[in-house]
Formats: structure tokens, C-alpha cells, sequence
């Protein structure tokens, strides 16, 4: 089975982890730092490689993201045609507790734009998106699970 992780590039990664891990409250963050020896590969001065990041890895309630720096040097980043939605089973009182907590953190730090807000919706889940200030849409979604299943397991058959 494949898995898709959302690949993002930032100006500055090293600084947008750290964001991540304060407002996101991202966890397992790896980093791999531009080594000097790669620097001439990477098009940088070998004395900012280690500051650069060739590649890194956060999970955001339990989903991995990666990232790395903008070094085919797109200008303006933009992530307006995507969003990363993070899916959780509504039915699940823990994993309600930690979208809860999400969300209250995320707003809390004043550092995002709510695009809609947290709530209950029409087809029995609850939903709500910000943009962060990497200008990165990031969806929080719960929903029943075993509707979803049912509702496979009728078009089955």
C-alpha cells in the first residue's frame, strides 16, 4: 500500500519546525541539515549548509508532513491551491480530546487565520481550517468512521 505525505518547501524550514512544534505541537521532528560538502550541490556557501534543510519530517497528530528549504528558489511559496486536511474518527472520545486540544492551541497563538471554525457540521462530524503564517492551509476533520465503513461495505454489493 502506498502512503502520500504532504512534501512542503519553506524559505527557512529550520525556523518554520520549530513554529510547527510550538503552535502545531508537531512531534518526531527529524531534520536533516545541507552538510558542507554538499553545499556546492545545493548552490549555497558551505558555511550557511548547516543552517539549510535538505529534508525533515514532523508528525501533526500522528500524520507525517516533510519539508525541506526552497532551493529551486520559487518566489513567491504559495499554498493556495492545497490544504492538508488531518482526518480523525469522531467516534473516538481520545482522539476527539486531541483534536480539541489542537485546535484551542492553534488558535491560542494568535499566529493563524481562521478560515472556518471548529464545529459540528451537516453530515455528522465536526470540521474547521486555518491558514498558518507560512501562508499553509491545514484542514482538521473528524467524522464517524463506522459510517464511512457502511457506507463502503453498501457499494460492495
Amino acid at each position: 500500500m502506498a502512503i502520500i505525505h504532504p512534501y512542503l518547501t519553506f524559505n527557512n524550514t529550520k525556523e518554520t519546525l520549530e513554529y510547527y512544534k510550538e503552535v502545531l505541537g508537531a512531534t518526531n521532528v527529524s531534520r536533516m541539515p545541507v552538510a558542507p560538502a554538499q553545499a556546492e550541490q545545493f548552490g549555497v556557501p558551505a558555511d550557511k549548509a548547516a543552517d539549510l534543510t535538505m529534508h525533515s519530517q514532523f508528525d501533526i497528530l500522528g500524520s507525517t508532513v516533510m519539508a525541506a528549504d526552497n532551493f529551486m528558489q520559487m518566489e513567491p511559496l504559495v499554498y493556495d491551491a492545497v490544504s492538508i486536511l488531518i482526518d480523525l474518527n469522531s467516534e473516538d472520545e481520545a482522539e476527539m480530546e486531541k483534536a480539541d486540544a489542537f485546535w484551542k492551541k492553534v488558535i491560542d497563538s494568535g499566529t493563524v487565520k481562521v478560515n472556518l471554525a471548529y464545529e459540528e457540521q451537516f453530515w455528522g462530524g465536526k470540521m474547521g481550517d486555518f491558514t498558518d503564517k507560512y501562508g499553509v492551509r491545514w484542514m482538521l476533520h473528524a467524522q464517524p468512521y463506522s459510517k464511512i465503513e457502511a457506507m463502503l461495505n453498501a457499494s460492495e454489493h
